[in-house]
């Protein structure tokens, strides 16, 4: 039985050749993903998801992962430049993807609510979907501060004072 699952046809080339070649560079050493997760202070979940390509690992991942195993540190930093650029260029339709599967359907299929700040740290996965959420919240708060300036303002020089 083979020790890694297909990668998706979906991914990109170069996405799929770094997740490939983060998968050589752990069976060489003949780590577990226990023990890569151990020696890089990045959970056993996360490098399950970043060898399997569901996620592309974080710059900091890759560093850790390089020093952990002794290889050499540019190469897989500049290995995961290109696939970040891949990874963002498909950003949008992953989103979608990501979206569809969180949304109310997913709690009944048993489905975890996505937590923007794992996202964030997760190598900016979704960040732009984040980043305008936070943004719409933010304006949101501006919105009710700046109401609740003026109904202050209304209270306080009203009739009667």
């Amino acid at each position: 039985m083979p020790r890694w699952k297909a990668l998706s046809d979906e991914l990109d080339p170069q996405v799929r050749e770094f997740a490939g070649q983060l998968r050589r560079l752990v069976d060489r050493r003949g780590l577990s993903i226990a023990a890569v997760a151990d020696r890089t202070g990045y959970s056993r979940t996360s490098w399950e998801r970043y060898l399997n390509g569901r996620l592309l690992a974080p710059k900091g991942a890759v560093v850790a992962l390089a020093e952990a195993t002794g290889t050499s540190q540019a190469h897989l930093t500049t290995m995961w430049e290109l696939a970040e650029r891949a990874w963002s260029r498909s950003e949008p339709r992953r989103d979608m993807t990501v979206l569809s599967v969180s949304g109310p359907g997913a709690r009944s299929a048993g489905i975890p609510p996505r937590d923007p700040v794992t996202v964030r740290f997760n190598g900016g996965r979704g960040w732009p979907a984040v980043a305008g959420r936070r943004r719409s919240v933010v304006l949101l708060a501006g919105v009710v501060g700046a109401l609740l300036v003026l109904a202050a303002v209304v209270l306080l020089t009203g009739p009667g004072l």
